[in-house]
């Protein structure tokens, strides 16, 4: 598409969701940045459980996240720390503060990890999805969903076999 046609349709949209798509347009196609998604999960990491169950009840970030297999655990600058299986979260008692259990050494990827080392670690690890943080500064960007990772890397044949996830 060219640049008319883009700055067209980004003007016709709401301003967060410009902001995300220029955020987006700016990563190379083949890249990590090129096919994340900015719609995650996140909770603060001083909280415990049930206080980060409220907030993703009532966080505009969650409601927004078809993809919500993890909540992501950030710092007041929103650098990743770590991250908590959705299921781990709800079965754990409430008072139970997260840093006494969620992986503080997560895999990730940054925005000009190219696609194939994306999928790659997605397939590696066994996740459903990636973040992606900025390499200098670790802040959390966005997701890249194990769909969206193997999409580079199956054959198309393939790709029409499998399932897609639900809201996707």
């Amino acid at each position: 598409m060219d640049d008319q046609a883009s700055e067209k349709l980004l003007s016709l949209m709401e301003d967060d969701d410009e902001e995300d798509v220029r955020l987006l347009l700016a990563y190379p196609e083949d890249s990590a940045g090129g096919i994340m998604t900015t719609e995650f999960a996140w909770v603060p990491e001083n909280y415990d459980v049930g206080q980060a169950l409220n907030h993703l009840r009532s966080s505009e970030d969650a409601l927004e996240d078809e993809f919500m297999y993890y909540v992501y655990i950030l710092d007041p600058e929103e650098v990743l720390k770590g991250v908590v299986s959705l299921r781990d979260l709800v079965t754990a008692k409430l008072d139970r503060p997260l840093s006494d259990f969620f992986d503080d050494d997560p895999v990730e990827v940054t925005p000009l990890t190219p696609q194939e080392e994306t999928a790659y670690k997605v397939a590696k690890y066994n996740l459903l999805a990636v973040p992606v943080v900025d390499a200098e500064t670790r802040k959390m960007l966005g997701i890249v969903t194990v769909d969206d990772a193997l999409d580079t890397v199956l054959p198309t044949a393939w790709k029409k076999k499998l399932p897609r996830f639900a809201g996707r």
